[in-house]
């Protein structure tokens, strides 16, 4: 597909310089073409004079018969002469015109056009390093920008000017190297070390136009995985609450960027949280994201954190699953396990307490997850023996649930971690995790996370601390399992201090 031109002038060295090339060309041939017709008109004129020479032959014949059959003109003599001198000079001068003068006019066209392109050839070679700089820093910084409304995915977003004109391809081109000139007359930057990011004016998605932040970031959109009431609503409420606690003691600056107006109601559930009240459950079959800034201090770019929810019920349409490309982009997945979904653990639990109370999840995780694959194999055209570049965090949510501590909690990790000499606290805990699943027959839901994902980690939380009962919620592992899985995503955050170890 042909690319739309841009609002803004061509750089002279695109177009300018060729076009004064050619009229420059063009007006010294044009000029030599009609002094060749000037010459030989007059070379023409020169021609017809010759006539006179009849002049040369009647003197000829006086003189030779002594005045009989003739007469002696020495003025038509001289006339006669003078027309040879003139056809000899014009014919000299054509000569000249047309094969001298057009020889150094294209010698000197010819030595314009090289010293010209020699010039033409060092400006697109700095234009070259200019982009190919402009492009490694998004590549090596892993810039990019997903829209909260489309969830499609670019590197660089539409520049909306301040005339309102839009350019879709604000990089080094044709319309300038390091800045282009708007038809407006303003002068935009055109790469990020010259300040491209903090041009006056917005940036929009260029397939749906919803309004963005800037350019200059890190993009990690995170989907969070999860059957219908298994908590995801409040564990990412409470992730984002905890994480913005969390953030000084790590070095980084936290910011929040709200989407009020796709749904964005992450305010409105914290504030719900806060008085202990459980928020709504999402009834959207369209992702939502809920987007935050989480950057080291004093980095240029920043990391853009997305935790992208859908309803739960959505995995039980393939048809709804199917249009979240969100899903596509994605290279970190959080899997939301609710205990209670597993048949075997509920079913055993069903005489001790009041399962209501916690509001367990009916549908089963290796179903959801079965759901998810299938659904990533169709988006990126993969096989059912391919493994998807992606790093799963598995979290055990409500482990407020009696008996869950010291079945996976801290409590069995650390004693798993003293039976077995040399393990680390991460992998103690998957090994108690998914010692847990297979004694509640979940033997499936590992072999498809085993089998379609190269890279996972389990991990244990509790949205809530306990039931709704009026009491402030006392959030316990909600952060974690988002901090491992953004260490990973991002070169420019470090948390070993967590893991005890450099991801």
């Amino acid at each position: 597909m042909a690319r739309q031109p841009q609002p803004a002038h061509i750089n002279y060295f695109f177009r300018g310089g060729y076009v004064e090339l050619g009229k420059t060309i063009k007006n010294a041939f044009g000029r030599c073409g009609r002094s060749i017709q000037n010459a030989a008109y007059s070379l023409g004129e020169a021609t017809s004079d010759l006539s006179s020479l009849s002049a040369i032959w009647d003197g000829f014949l006086a003189v030779i018969s002594f005045g009989e059959g003739g007469y002696f003109d020495l003025g038509d003599i001289f006339g006669a002469f003078w027309s040879v001198i003139k056809f000899c000079y014009y014919l000299v001068n054509l000569f000249c015109v047309a094969i001298v003068t057009t020889f150094v006019i294209a010698f000197f066209s010819a030595a314009h056009i090289i010293l010209l392109f020699a010039f033409f050839l060092i400006a697109y070679f700095f234009f070259a390093i200019v982009k190919l700089s402009d492009m490694l820093y998004c590549a090596l910084k892993k810039i990019s920008t997903s829209c909260p409304r489309c969830q499609h995915r670019y590197s660089l977003p539409t520049y909306v000017c301040q005339c309102g004109d839009k350019h879709s391809r604000l990089v080094p081109g044709k319309y300038g190297i390091f800045k282009r000139k708007c038809y407006c007359s303003r002068k935009l930057k055109t790469t990020f070390f010259n300040g491209r990011h903090k041009l006056a004016g917005k940036w929009i998605c260029p397939d749906c136009g919803y309004e963005l932040g800037g350019p200059l970031q890190v993009d990690i959109p995170i989907p969070v995985v999860g059957g219908p009431s298994s908590g995801k609503t409040c564990y990412i409420s409470m992730a984002i609450t905890e994480i913005e606690k969390a953030a000084p003691g790590h070095k980084l600056t936290f910011e929040y960027k709200e989407n009020v107006n796709l749904g964005d109601d992450y305010q409105r559930n914290k504030a719900t949280m806060d008085r202990g009240i459980v928020p709504s459950k999402t009834t959207d079959f369209r992702m939502r994201y809920y987007q935050f800034y989480l950057t080291p201090r004093k980095n240029r770019v920043r990391n853009l954190i997305s935790l992208c929810d859908v309803a739960g019920e959505t995995y039980e349409h393939n048809d709804e699953i199917g249009k979240q490309i969100g899903y596509k982009n994605a290279k970190s997945f959080l899997l939301i396990l609710d205990p209670l979904s597993l048949q075997q653990f509920r079913e055993n639990l069903s005489g001790e307490i009041e399962l209501s109370q916690y509001r367990g999840s009916q549908r089963s995780m290796d179903e959801v997850l079965d759901v998810l694959i299938r659904t990533l194999e169709n988006m990126h055209s993969a096989s059912a023996s391919d493994k998807f570049k992606a790093d799963v965090a598995i979290v055990f949510t409500k482990c407020d649930i009696p008996g869950i501590e010291e079945r996976i909690g801290d409590a069995a990790v650390k004693s798993y971690m003293a039976a077995h000499e040399g393990v680390d606290e991460m992998q103690a805990r998957n090994a108690v995790c998914e010692s847990f699943m297979r004694e509640n027959e979940e033997d499936n839901f590992l072999n498809m996370l085993k089998h379609k994902f190269g890279s996972y980690q389990f991990f244990t939380s509790s949205a809530l601390g306990h039931v709704e009962n009026g009491e402030n919620f006392a959030p316990v592992g909600v952060a974690e399992p988002v901090l491992w899985l953004i260490d990973k995503a991002s070169s420019s955050i470090n948390l070993k201090n967590l893991w005890g170890k450099k991801l």
